[in-house]
């Protein structure tokens, strides 16, 4: 290990804090283009670092000499690697990021969270439907008995009315004498059977 190189490991012992509370890991690149892991004190490649993102850490490239920040950079070389060996970038996406630069990812990210959030909100629209049809149907099949006799004494009713209406009025004076008639007929047993 060079004098340029200091040991900083963690002390023994003492838990690690949380991912989001932890300062970036940093990374310095030396003028022959190593890596030097800072915090594991040992040299890595641009795979591991890239390992070390996916797993969630914060990493920081310094340069040694300039102590410039040359994360940004690396971590494109890093993009650049992975699409060298496995080309699942667009290449619509890769022009426009020549063309417009950072902007043009931002851009692509846009838009497919814009046709993510179409799709759930479409899916949220039929949902909401689809339960709204349910419940209806539920309280449909639920309903007091009372509900049930009402809506069937306003049926007959209606077909009553109907019916009169098409006898005429000479029917509908008749049943009325004749509904007179037993009402007359149930007062007098009334009175038998109490007397």
């Amino acid at each position: 290990m060079s004098e340029h190189e200091p040991n900083s490991s963690p002390e023994n012992g003492t838990p690690a804090p949380p991912a989001d509370k932890r300062e970036p890991k940093v990374i310095k690149r030396y003028t022959n283009r190593k890596l030097y892991d800072t915090v594991e004190s040992r040299y890595v490649t641009l795979d591991e670092i890239a390992q070390m993102i996916k797993g969630g850490a914060e990493v920081k490239i310094i340069d040694n000499r300039t102590k410039e920040d040359l994360t940004s950079v690396t971590l494109a070389q890093i993009i650049f690697e992975e699409e060298k060996k496995r080309s699942q970038m667009p290449l619509g996406v890769l022009r426009e990021i020549i063309r417009h630069g950072g902007e043009a990812v931002a851009g692509f990210y846009a838009e497919k969270a814009g046709t993510l959030v179409g799709k759930v909100a479409e899916l949220k629209s039929k949902t909401e439907s689809i339960r709204e049809d349910l419940s209806a149907r539920v309280t449909g099949m639920f309903r007091k008995p009372e509900e049930m006799v009402d809506e069937v004494r306003g049926k007959v009713d209606s077909a009553v009315k109907q019916a009169l209406d098409a006898l005429g009025p000479g029917a509908k004076a008749e049943i009325e004498r004749l509904q007179r008639r037993i009402q007359e007929l149930e007062q007098k047993i009334e009175q038998l059977t109490k007397g």
